[in-house]
């Protein structure tokens, strides 16, 4: 985990100007048919702050580098208040990273309201090819919307370096 600071490898530090803590975190799978790997990123930048975003995304880049550069698998998922063409999306674009291209609003506001386009993003990089998506799931479950946010999904294969 890091956390998007000033102090990133510090448990519960603040933001870069002092609000709640915010975070990525990942994980590394290996397919145990092939024995390839792929390392996922899910973060959730600032919706308040332009500043924070940046400086987050900034480091997710930094943190990513090491990765990218071994030629890892890599998928960077999640929040980003940030829509295609942004300057946050263009940074981790610049990094090396593809996005898949959400249309329409991921962000509902709890009422199926759709303003704006998407923020929830999935972006790869590394042996990996998008087959299928990315499909946003615009739709109630059991009654109740998923958070206020709708899924975003994707199919994704690792292929043959």
């Amino acid at each position: 985990m890091v956390l998007f600071s000033k102090t990133p490898d510090v448990i519960y530090s603040r933001t870069f100007n002092g609000s709640f803590p915010a975070f990525a975190s990942w994980a590394q799978f290996r397919d145990l048919k092939t024995d390839q790997q792929f390392r996922v990123l899910n973060i959730h930048t600032d919706y308040a702050s332009r500043s924070n975003r940046l400086q987050s995304i900034a480091l997710v880049t930094d943190r990513i580098r090491p990765w990218m550069d071994a030629g890892e698998n890599l998928f960077v998922i999640g929040d980003l208040n940030a829509r295609l063409g942004d300057r946050s999306v263009r940074m981790l674009e610049t990094a090396g990273l593809t996005f898949a291209p959400v249309k329409g609003s991921t962000y509902h506001f709890n009422r199926g309201l759709n303003l704006f386009g998407a923020i929830d993003h999935i972006a790869h990089a590394g042996q990996v090819t998008r087959v299928g998506g990315p499909h946003v799931l615009r739709e109630r479950f059991a009654g109740e919307w998923p958070t206020d946010h709708y899924p975003v999904v994707a199919d994704f294969v690792l292929t043959e370096p």
